[in-house]
């Protein structure tokens, strides 16, 4: 990471029902719907920022390996967002969590099918990171790598 550049990470848990993939996705109280996703700390790696990211806003612990997705520019200003991916295998359809982090809101989590575009409750900049994803999870996913 760049001296002073502000990077962000954004964990993608994934699971299969029926067979077709769902993102792990959730409710905020204030800015819409969301993907979880957070800042780099200065000094940090980006796959423990999303370790990290990922327990704070949703309690999660991942068990096994986060692996690298990609990174892009995401937003205006533009920033660097880092992808990771993780398959759950046991997580409930719903659920609510009182974050860590973000003043203690309490995050409502669902699951977005991977198919489907998102929607107009979603921040712009989710969709640009579902732009980026979705055709990297889809081959990941034939090659059997995630």
């Amino acid at each position: 990471m760049q001296r002073g550049a502000i990077e962000k990470i954004c964990p993608i848990v994934l699971r299969a029902k029926h067979g077709a993939p769902d993102i792990f996705s959730f409710q905020h109280p204030v800015a819409g719907k969301q993907f979880v996703k957070g800042t780099i700390q200065r000094g940090e790696a980006p796959i423990t920022a999303a370790y990290r990211e990922l327990y704070e806003e949703s309690g999660i612990v991942a068990v096994g390996d986060l692996l690298p997705l990609g990174a892009c520019k995401i937003g205006q200003p533009p920033l660097r967002w880092h992808f990771f991916v993780w398959r759950a295998s046991e997580l409930p359809n719903a659920w609510q969590y009182q974050t860590l982090d973000d003043y203690g809101h309490i995050f409502s989590f669902f699951w977005h099918p991977l198919s489907q575009p998102l929607d107009a409750a979603w921040h712009s900049n989710f969709h640009e990171a579902h732009a980026y994803i979705a055709p990297l999870i889809r081959k990941r996913l034939c090659s059997g790598s995630v």
